[in-house]
């Protein structure tokens, strides 16, 4: 993931990717210019929303052993028919803590950045491979990022299970449905939700979260493809009931939605054709 694709791909989450229809040739690179708008809480948790609007380049590189797309940078480590080994990576937005904020008077948090390796398997697909069940199993190691420098905060594991239909024409459009739950061990918690008891307060005493289950989420997403222009959008439940930091003064909502659209129009592109196969 490059620096330019940080606040548009940490606020979507990685929710959607724009991917090529099966099978298709499509050129090595390309290059062009984006825009996103998305509304969503201020962290997992936080019952106060905002919204983004993000402009961001667009750059895409499907090369043999690294490929760079609208989801980040991909290390291919193993690719097969139905099994795909590469490394993945997610990330989150920094956290103010303004008026309105549980976090009021206490530290502002550094944008994320999860890195790690993702075993992807197919479990189905019809014969025209239009439309495929995968499951996804994304191990990440979690780093928080400043101009001084990088900390190490902690672990996820987020498995899980995403239904996908394309158009019968290539490039199209297609639709993904995706649900799974979230893990984290103490030290990812703890950036989130922990009270350390210098900003502990009769209304926000002191807490220290557990590793652990973090909640389950439900995302759908659509993307269509019209020549060089891009258009995805994707909408997402997410819900924290039972999660082992429930506990903290800093968690004041149990579920909520976000949402998010966004735009591409590729203005350059290699002449040299790949042969793509979707995941």
């Amino acid at each position: 993931m490059t620096l330019y694709k940080c606040y548009f791909s940490f606020l979507a989450g990685l929710l959607f990717t724009l991917s090529p229809a099966h099978g298709q040739e499509l050129p090595l690179w390309e290059i062009g210019i984006g825009t996103g708008a998305l509304y969503l809480p201020y962290y997992r948790g936080a019952e106060q929303s905002r919204a983004h609007g993000i402009p961001f380049p667009y750059i895409v590189y499907r090369g043999e052993y690294l490929s760079i797309d609208e989801g980040g940078a991909h290390g291919n480590i193993f690719r097969s028919q139905d099994v795909i080994l590469e490394l993945s990576l997610a990330g989150g937005v920094p956290v103010t803590s303004s008026n309105d904020s549980p976090r009021f008077n206490m530290p502002d948090l550094d944008p994320t950045a999860e890195l790690g390796p993702s075993l992807d398997a197919r479990l189905w697909h019809t014969n025209d491979d239009r439309r495929a069940l995968w499951l996804r199993l994304p191990v990440r190691a979690a780093i928080s990022i400043n101009l001084e420098k990088l900390d190490h905060q902690g672990w996820t594991f987020s498995p899980y299970i995403e239904y996908i239909v394309e158009s019968p024409h290539p490039g199209n459009w297609k639709l993904g449905l995706a649900w799974g739950p979230l893990y984290a061990d103490n030290n990812y918690h703890d950036y989130f939700y922990e009270v350390i008891s210098r900003y502990a307060s009769p209304s926000r005493p002191e807490y220290h979260a557990n590793g652990g289950y973090s909640g389950n989420r439900v995302t759908l997403t659509l993307q269509k493809n019209i020549d060089d222009l891009w258009i995805g959008a994707f909408i997402r439940y997410d819900n924290l009931n039972n999660a082992e930091f429930l506990e903290s003064p800093l968690v004041n909502s149990h579920s909520y939605l976000a949402t998010g659209i966004g735009f591409t129009w590729v203005f350059s592109k290699s002449d040299t054709l790949v042969n793509v196969v979707d995941d």
